[in-house]
């Protein structure tokens, strides 16, 4: 990020200065030069990629003179900026990959492919405090007695234009009571998607006559969403408040982060959704 704000990055217009190429036409869209505003941020090529998670931002920068800009703007929404890095990391590094003659990301799983790379990286950033190495490996745990765990995921299959649910419930004795897997229409964003997840896992526990769950889900994003309501006049507001409004269906109600190891049923029974569209 540093380096794309100082126009440091080895685009084909700086090469051109250094009289390293003699061409600085972008390869993607073959209309522009290759500076690096264009590189990351406007070609062509990159509008739908971007519109994914930052249609608004798209707009407020339009008149954006360089990157640097960008960044100043994205910087103003704190809760996306990670996902805006991820981003853009992961457009450069399919350009280079490109350069290189590489099998490359196609741009259409690039908003998804940022968003996974930000939740590991969430997963895995350090805290204050000092955890033993053999804590980090983090499995499911079967809930209090007398309550369930109700486990939810998603998948994205942005080639087939579908995304896809998994829940898993479980007792006390790490039984299973029930389990889901279902396509969905593809929404308009990889985090709508976990938050409508999130939604029918609540609707799920409700309508099996489940009265004191607690929902795991691998989504910091989502999860701090639903339990914070930092999110209410978003896009996805709607849904948000929409779970909150189920949590009166329950005696007892959480929602909790798990990592990915220990959402990995749940994970694989929203891919599975890809040969059953819809099974309980």
């Amino acid at each position: 990020m540093w380096r794309a704000g100082k126009t440091s990055l080895p685009t084909r217009a700086n090469l051109v200065k250094r009289k390293v190429l003699d061409d600085a036409l972008c390869q993607e869209c073959k209309l522009y030069a290759e500076d690096t505003l264009h590189a990351i941020w406007s070609c062509l090529k990159l509008i739908d990629t971007w519109k994914v998670h930052f249609d608004q931002l798209k707009a407020d920068a339009v008149h954006c003179a360089s990157y640097l800009e960008v960044i100043d703007r994205a910087s103003l929404v704190k809760t996306s900026f990670e996902l805006f890095a991820m981003t853009v990391s992961a457009i450069w590094m399919r350009r280079n990959k490109i350069r290189l003659g590489e099998t490359a990301l196609p741009l259409g799983q690039i908003p998804t492919s940022a968003f996974d790379a930000l939740q590991e990286f969430q997963q895995l950033r350090p805290t204050h405090a000092k955890i033993p190495q053999t804590a980090r490996a983090v499995r499911w745990r079967p809930p209090p007695e007398t309550c369930v765990k109700a486990n939810f995921d998603r998948a994205v299959f942005s080639q087939d234009g579908l995304a896809s649910i998994g829940i898993i419930i479980r007792n006390e004795q790490g039984l299973v009571m029930a389990a889901l897997s279902q396509q969905i229409p593809l929404p308009t964003s990889v985090e709508m998607v976990e938050v409508l997840a999130a939604r029918w896992v609540l609707v799920f526990a409700k309508e099996l006559g489940f009265d004191r769950v607690i929902v795991e889900g691998d989504s910091a994003i989502t999860i701090t969403s639903i339990n914070g309501g930092h999110m209410d006049h978003s896009a996805l507001g709607h849904v948000l408040l929409d779970i909150k409004s189920l949590f009166s269906c329950f005696s007892h109600i959480s929602v909790q982060h798990i990592t990915r190891e220990g959402n990995c049923v749940a994970h694989k029974l929203a891919r599975r959704a890809t040969n059953f569209p819809f099974l309980v």
